[in-house]
């Protein structure tokens, strides 16, 4: 976690704006006030989707020329919504981290103002239910926002004139502006309990992730008949690592770019959103034909599968030692991402170098088998907890308590890793998922979330 304070500190958002490209799919911004474009610059020269929600309300908070920009574009890559009660500043680099803090996109708020917020790095945010909350976040203001358009901006355009000629007494006028009929009426957040927010919470999570689950069996049930599975895979395969290896194949070959290995999941949703169908019957006729396997995900299938699903026997996982614990983590893809992301102090590791994944993978091994959970749970207690803790129909719910601030919870082991653990452990009813798998079907048009 980085503190952001302008000069007090010599910290400034500017400088996440050099480092953030490489690794940014895109940039979710919901700040209230808005007139300083350059976040918006910045993601257009990048080639970055991005999705802005700015305040609503008689004193236009966004900027006339920005809200122009954005209709001028005319771009799926590039939305903005407006909604009342709102006076959030969150940014979200999905891929390199969040700033939670005071700072509007202003230029003083850039540059000049006292401002305090905090950076955290996607490592920090994926190892931690943060992920989840800021999804919840960006949710919820997502429901409660309305799209621009031209009516609307014209509107905002005419209040605007109006503010420049009577910056005092101005009541009637604003209030007759926020009851202008482009905007969704809400009544804000004032009788939303905790308990309440996250029973809704969980109740999203639980439906997104069974549909998800239902059509990763889809997928699993047709790419594995006879005449739909490459040569190189017999039949035996459990369907859910076939489904989960064929959107590997698509991910690496299809969705990154061969030359900036960046992910173009977002571009490729707009393009295909309405009509999955074809795009998977397309990308399915290009995998049969595969005469081997072309992102190495035979190794995955014939050698890496066959021991996860072994050694997270129920039997095994009861006994599991540190040992067993870190050969499970080198051959889970989400958990290799993840330590990559983690910081050198937090697994004991000399700063100011660059390690392997192949050190730091088992060094976030170490790390996770010596945490517990708040009920004092161990890392193989919370995976049999998962796995084996209940019906097989309770099993979301169950993930869903171990990857969410609660008993169950132990930080860096999150619901991307979980998943896929599940997925290789009972690939038969649960296929595996990560946020690798998650982007591969969205770039398909299919409306799954991406967790993290």
């Amino acid at each position: 976690m980085r503190l952001i304070l302008n000069g007090i500190n010599g910290r400034y958002l500017r400088e996440i704006l050099v480092n953030a490209a490489p690794d940014t799919d895109v940039v979710e911004a919901a700040v209230a006030y808005a007139s300083y474009d350059a976040l918006f610059e910045w993601c257009i020269e990048n080639d970055i989707p991005l999705r802005f929600w700015g305040r609503f309300d008689d004193g236009v908070p966004v900027a006339l020329p920005l809200l122009k920009g954005f209709l001028a574009r005319r771009s799926a890559n590039y939305t903005c919504k407006l909604l009342t009660h709102f006076h959030a500043k969150v940014i979200w680099w999905h891929g390199y981290g969040a700033y939670v803090g005071s700072a509007n996109l202003t230029d003083r708020a850039w540059h000049n103002n006292i401002e305090a917020g905090c950076f955290f790095d996607e490592g920090e945010i994926t190892g931690t239910s943060l992920d989840d909350e800021l999804q919840a976040f960006f949710r919820r203001v997502d429901e409660e926002s309305s799209p621009i358009t031209e009516e609307l901006v014209n509107s905002l355009e005419q209040r605007a004139r109006e503010l420049q000629r009577l910056r005092e007494q101005d009541g009637d006028r604003g209030k007759t502006l926020l009851r202008n009929p482009g905007i969704k009426q809400w009544g804000g957040l004032v009788n939303v309990n905790r308990p309440n927010a996250m029973s809704r919470r969980k109740e999203a999570f639980m439906e997104e992730w069974f549909n998800t689950l239902q059509t990763l069996r889809m997928i699993g049930a047709r790419i594995s008949e006879d005449g739909g599975r490459p040569p190189w895979i017999p039949s035996d395969v459990p369907h859910g690592a076939q489904a989960d290896q064929f959107l590997h194949a698509h991910y690496y070959t299809h969705v990154i770019g061969a030359d900036d290995r960046k992910s173009y999941f977002a571009e490729q949703y707009e393009l295909n959103k309405n009509n999955p169908e074809r795009a998977f019957t397309e990308t399915a006729i290009w995998w049969r034909s595969l005469p081997s396997a072309p992102k190495g995900e035979s190794r995955m299938l014939f050698e890496w599968a066959p021991f996860l699903r072994e050694r997270l026997s129920e039997e095994n996982v009861r006994n599991m030692s540190r040992e067993d614990f870190s050969a499970i983590c080198q051959r889970v893809w989400s958990i290799q991402d993840h330590g990559r992301r983690v910081a050198n102090r937090v697994l004991n590791l000399t700063e100011g170098s660059l390690h392997p994944m192949e050190e730091k993978t088992p060094a976030l091994a170490n790390y996770l088998f010596n945490q517990r959970a708040p009920n004092g749970a161990t890392i193989p207690e919370v995976i049999h907890f998962v796995l084996y803790g209940g019906a097989e129909g309770d099993l979301v719910s169950r993930l869903w308590d171990a990857t969410t601030d609660g008993p169950w919870k132990i930080d860096h082991l999150g619901v991307s890793a979980l998943g896929e653990i599940v997925g290789w452990a009972l690939p038969d009813r649960f296929p595996p998922r990560n946020n690798r798998t998650s982007k591969a079907l969205r770039s398909l048009g299919f409306p799954v979330r991406v967790h993290g």
